[in-house]
């Protein structure tokens, strides 16, 4: 009686750990699909493409500083390199005399970063 008790108990943990996992995989919040490193490479380097810089303000004194971009009829005020989250995964690493670098650094699966250069003149 022992025995099937047991058996009866570890059937039961087995069909539990296997029912949580199938309810895991199918929440509806968590990406069912992964797409390749270079679909994700052409998807942040389309989404950076489109912002167009516009102008910058800086502060005489304060180190303040703001980089305009607009895309169609939006635009972008980015203050003190915070980025909005339209611009989420991409990061400012320099603002040079003539152009603005930024960085977007994929998933660790794919082990490298997305590097856009935008000209600050047209």
């Amino acid at each position: 009686m022992n025995r099937h008790l047991i058996a009866l108990t570890l059937l039961m943990i087995c069909y539990c750990k296997i029912y949580a996992d199938q309810n895991i995989r199918r929440d509806p919040f968590l990406p069912t699909t992964e797409l390749n490193c270079q679909e994700q490479t052409d998807l942040l380097t389309k989404q950076i493409k489109v912002w167009q810089f516009k102008g910058t303000i800086q502060g005489v004194n304060s180190g303040y500083q703001q980089i305009w971009l607009s895309a169609d009829r939006d635009w972008l005020a980015i203050t003190d390199n915070n980025l909005p989250h339209i611009l989420f995964p991409w990061t400012i690493q320099a603002v040079l005399g003539d152009k603005i670098l930024w960085q977007a650094n994929l998933p660790a699966y794919c082990n490298h970063k997305v590097l856009w250069t935008m000209p600050l003149t047209k």
